[in-house]
């Protein structure tokens, strides 16, 4: 077994003692082939729930991580050994550039990760961004594979934005059930969506004709990138609103 299998099945043993998970149609997820999976993205936590979710499902996860990550102490040589894809921010005027490494992912079969609102939600009741950045809708369209929604929940409690832990919360004495009262064990609920296939990217951005399978792909206007993309974040949030309890 790989390094990355190992980790992958620790992990989904640990976050099973830690946490309560419920994973909902796992069947959706492509057993083979290339797939670019998106996520909301609300905790530091999100890349194990996302990870063990994949593994369930028999799929590696090749994650998007910003290039700074992989000078860390331990977790670079982490993520190296484990085949993770370095993103340099600082090319964001050269986008091509930027996600060679994952288009060369996704033309070798891989399962590759991201989450398209680049970081961690601001919004206070974790909500997710108004817009989402154009790189999966790219990747896909380039390697003429589908989208694949992911919607998840719960793992703000495990791991918060503000570097909090239901494991280090402190004890209550009043109220043992209190609606106010991060439980030690956080229920974390994951709800995959429909594959959204390349063509109805296309169609989504208006392109009516798609390219023909096979072939190399025209660069998409910015226009059908922008549009598409509000597609995958329309049926990402749907799927959001299935899974997040009693939100107004």
């Amino acid at each position: 077994m790989s390094l990355y299998g190992v980790g992958a099945l620790v992990v989904d043993a640990l976050l099973g003692l830690l946490t309560r998970r419920t994973h909902r149609h796992l069947e959706r997820i492509p057993a083979r082939g290339p797939v670019v999976v998106v996520a909301n993205h609300i905790s530091l936590a999100d890349p194990l729930v996302v990870a063990c979710a994949l593994r369930r499902a028999r799929r590696r996860a090749t994650f998007l991580t910003m290039v700074e990550a992989f000078s860390w102490p331990g977790v670079g040589w982490l993520l190296r050994r484990t085949e993770q894809i370095p993103v340099d921010r600082g090319l964001s005027g050269r986008r091509a550039e930027a996600l060679q490494p994952a288009l060369d992912a996704l033309r070798a079969g891989h399962c590759v990760a991201l989450y398209p609102e680049g970081r961690i939600t601001t919004d206070p009741g974790y909500r997710m961004l108004p817009t989402g950045r154009t790189g999966a809708v790219r990747l896909a369209l380039a390697a003429g594979c589908p989208v694949l929604p992911m919607a998840q929940w719960g793992a703000q409690e495990l791991f918060s934005r503000e570097h909090t832990s239901s494991l280090t919360r402190r004890p209550r004495f009043r109220g043992r059930w209190g609606s106010e009262r991060t439980p030690r064990r956080p229920r974390i609920t994951v709800l995959v969506g429909e594959p959204i296939t390349a063509a109805e990217l296309w169609a989504a951005g208006g392109v009516d004709q798609p390219p023909l399978e096979g072939h190399q792909p025209p660069e998409p206007d910015p226009a059908v990138l922008r549009a598409a993309t509000a597609e995958v974040m329309s049926r990402l949030r749907a799927l959001r609103a299935e899974i997040v309890p009693d939100e107004a």
